[in-house]
């Protein structure tokens, strides 16, 4: 059911859209994995704005979410000292995000968000049948790879079919004759991360910017969310990629890109916060032990009850980051239901600077949660610094606050983006599996901070395609017994004229040195010294592939 403040908000906004063209609600889900995330055109994420209940299920098919909403605020200052902003939470002032990119023109029409209304979703089994083609027309195509809305895509369509004419890099394609220009029946496919991904632009100069009323940025976001199934810890991650455009005549200084969540977990009313600066991530976890038993009535269908998860938002790619050596975030400060939900730009752009709406920074305040009462502590960037499983440490758990209705706001530092420039923002969400060890009470960050650990990992370290080039021969590849112990068999098809190549990786995509005995038609791996755990095989055989899951017990 919709939370009771947001539903008042709401209701406003849908009961007068006579100062704003209506906003769209095309959207889609990246559900390849353990977890069901929903993706907007607007740029906002994880919730259904026309029902008002949460669109990230996690485990997928439970009913039980671990997000509420998200998007990406940003703001920055003009050489003449004007701050310019971008920001999105319930659409219930207006948007300031809309679907499309920004013209030579620096604006997006209403009639252009409509065309571009659309994302785009592609698998790497769509690829890989494909690829699988020795000739490409028309009719045999995937639509999702003919109508790619790729640089010089005479095939491109957006919503509801509409024709795209696109003379810019939009979204990125193998271009295998270095033309520069998709072309699908050619062969040309989407470069797409992860086992499935989605893609779709927005842009802060549309229609309305009425969310903020603040001054537009001018920026185009190109976005991809993607997802592995691996059958890992890695089926707990979901990734966001945006590659942000200043299509402004405008350079920018002071410039930051927050995360703001509405991080539900489960039963909302009960959650707590707090950040971890190893990963850059913010977290959520339950309050209680018990995930909805403080709900009236208790345990709504979407709370967790005793089993819960843990759950952040980590930011792995951010302005400052040069190669291994990653920047600092700029700020985590949070605020709760009802209480100053910022409604102008300076007040956005204060959230984004660690400082309430009025101003005033957040300080290490041992008594107020949401610092509202007099100050009793120095300046803090990031608020609920510590792991909550050590009493000595600055968290929720340990000031013993009610638990409640979290929103955070989680910020890079500051950085400068030229006009024409871009910067690239990655985040993934993650979360660990339902435990009875994740409320107040037992909770530690450890296990967050694995799948954040794999989900860096990963990202640095992209494990080979999950994918097939001959479909039928594939199939018939397996391995056996699993879990196994020492040495598991692989059974495949007996081909002379090619040598067969198999890799064996672990959780977090690293190569792992294993004995092979080959034969014709079963080879032998020796697994014995591996530790008990989730390893991914990689099988190559000529135009043969397949990658399978194991689990050494």
């Amino acid at each position: 059911m919709p939370k009771p403040y947001l539903f008042i908000l709401l209701f406003c906004f849908i009961a007068d859209k006579s100062f704003a063209q209506s906003p769209f609600s095309t959207s889609d889900s990246v559900d390849i994995n353990n977890i069901n995330a929903r993706i907007l055109v607007h740029g906002d994420m994880s919730w259904d704005p026309v029902s008002q209940i949460a669109a990230c299920e996690f485990p997928k098919g439970s009913g039980k979410h671990i997000n509420f909403a998200s998007s990406l605020w940003m703001s920055g200052y003009d050489a003449g000292g004007q701050l310019h902003i971008a920001a999105q939470t319930y659409r219930q002032h207006g948007n300031d995000y809309w679907p499309g990119p920004l013209g030579v023109s620096d604006t997006l029409s209403y009639a252009t968000s409509q065309d571009w209304a659309k994302i785009w979703k592609v698998s790497r089994n769509d690829i890989s049948n494909f690829l699988s083609l020795s000739t490409h027309t028309i009719a045999n195509t995937p639509q999702t790879i003919l109508n790619w809305p790729a640089k010089g895509n005479t095939h491109a369509a957006g919503n509801s079919g509409a024709s795209l004419t696109i003379t810019t890099d939009m979204a990125p394609f193998i271009d295998l004759n270095g033309n520069g220009t998709y072309e699908p029946l050619a062969g040309e496919y989407p470069d797409i991360k992860g086992d499935q991904a989605l893609w779709w632009v927005f842009s802060d100069k549309g229609s309305t910017h009425n969310e903020t009323n603040g001054r537009p940025l001018g920026v185009e976001v190109q976005s991809m969310a993607y997802a592995y199934n691996r059958g890992t810890l890695i089926d707990n991650v979901v990734y966001y990629d945006y590659k942000i455009i200043n299509r402004s005549t405008n350079s920018y200084s002071g410039m930051r890109i927050g995360l703001w969540d509405d991080v539900d977990l489960g039963y909302y009313n009960d959650d707590y916060i707090g950040y971890d600066s190893t990963h850059r991530m913010g977290v959520a976890y339950n309050g209680t032990s018990d995930d909805g038993l403080l709900a009236s009535p208790s345990h709504p269908h979407n709370s967790y009850g005793k089993n819960i998860p843990v759950v952040g938002m980590t930011m792995i790619v951010a302005p400052g980051d040069v190669g291994t050596s990653y920047a600092p975030a700029g700020s985590f400060i949070n605020y709760t239901n009802g209480y100053d939900p910022p409604t102008v730009d300076t007040e956005y752009n204060n959230y984004l600077h660690a400082k309430s709406k009025d101003g005033r920074h957040y300080i290490h305040d041992t008594t107020d949660i949401d610092f509202m009462g007099i100050p009793s502590g120095p300046d803090v960037d990031f608020v609920f610094t510590g792991d909550p499983g050590d009493t000595n440490q600055w968290s929720e758990c340990s000031k013993r606050d009610n638990p409640g209705d979290r929103r955070f706001i989680l910020t890079t530092g500051d950085f400068s983006l030229s006009a024409g420039g871009s910067q690239h923002f990655v985040l993934a969400l993650v979360t660990t599996d339902p435990d009875t060890m994740n409320g107040c009470g037992s909770v530690t960050f450890d296990s967050i901070k694995i799948v954040a650990d794999t989900a860096w990992a990963v990202y640095h370290n992209p494990p080979p395609p999950n994918s097939v080039n001959n479909i039928e021969l594939a199939a018939a590849i397996s391995i056996y017994p699993n879990p196994a112990h020492d040495l598991p068999y692989i059974e495949h098809v007996y081909e002379p004229q090619n040598e067969a190549f198999i890799t064996v990786y672990n959780s977090i995509g690293q190569t792992i040195a294993v004995a092979i005995d080959k034969a014709q038609t079963k080879d032998k791996i020796d697994i014995s010294k591996l530790v008990p755990g989730a390893y991914y095989l990689l099988y190559r055989s000529g135009n043969i592939q397949r990658g399978m899951s194991f689990i050494k017990n």
